[in-house]
């Protein structure tokens, strides 16, 4: 038996008030991860050039390293 069917299962057994935590809870877990998603989809992109920048810093410390 999956994961999902034993779940399913276990909900059968659950009263209303039960079953609307876990939907509450559900709810939440959702809605956290969409907040993530986007918040990373609107990062994407925003660090191009930099590391232009860091290979120049970089290739500046190691002449200044190897001096």
């Amino acid at each position: 038996m999956t994961k999902v069917q034993t779940l399913m299962l276990e909900i059968n057994k659950l009263d209303q008030n039960e079953l609307e935590l876990i939907q509450r809870e559900i709810l939440r877990r959702v809605d956290r991860r969409k907040r993530a998603e986007a918040a990373l989809n609107k990062l994407v992109g925003s660090g191009m050039g930099v590391w232009g920048l860091a290979q120049q810093y970089l290739n500046a410390f190691r002449e200044d390293d190897r001096l």
